[in-house]
């Protein structure tokens, strides 16, 4: 690439019907004034691309970062779910366990009260023949006084 430098130590030979020396070392000056400049602003933006550049890898760097922080936060809570579904079955099958046992004692327990009132009953019922017998014994007894 021509630099400013270039175009302002650049030589021409001198021939008899040339072109003004002033005019075209005017314009030369005008020349390497703007091509300068044009030189200053493209090292400035090219310095700007390369730190654009630099920031765009970072956040490229920073996105892969968060990609895998998400999937990693994304596999911790399907592990979570996973344990929790696990352990809830395993609360569940023994709640049934127990609620199972606990219906096998009520059952017991019901069976043994309802054999307890059975033979409650017939005690009651022997009570009363014991107790009819006696009476109709008494009555005998008050018949025969006669």
């Amino acid at each position: 690439m021509l630099r400013p430098i270039d175009i302002q130590n650049k030589e021409f030979e001198k021939k008899i019907k040339g072109y003004s020396c002033d005019e075209v070392d005017d314009f030369l000056d005008m020349v390497i004034q703007d091509y300068e400049l044009l030189f200053k602003e493209n090292q400035t933006l090219k310095n700007k691309i390369g730190l654009l550049t630099e920031t765009v890898d970072r956040y490229k760097q920073l996105e892969s970062t968060m990609e895998k922080s998400v999937d990693m936060a994304r596999q911790a809570a399907e592990d979570v779910r996973r344990n929790a579904e696990a352990e809830a079955n395993t609360i569940i099958s023994k709640a049934k366990i127990d609620a199972s046992f606990v219906a096998r004692q009520i059952d017991e327990e019901h069976s043994k009260r309802h054999q307890e009132m059975i033979a409650l009953r017939n005690e009651i019922d022997q009570y009363k023949a014991r107790f009819r017998a006696h009476c109709e014994s008494m009555l005998k007894m008050l018949d025969n006084m006669n």
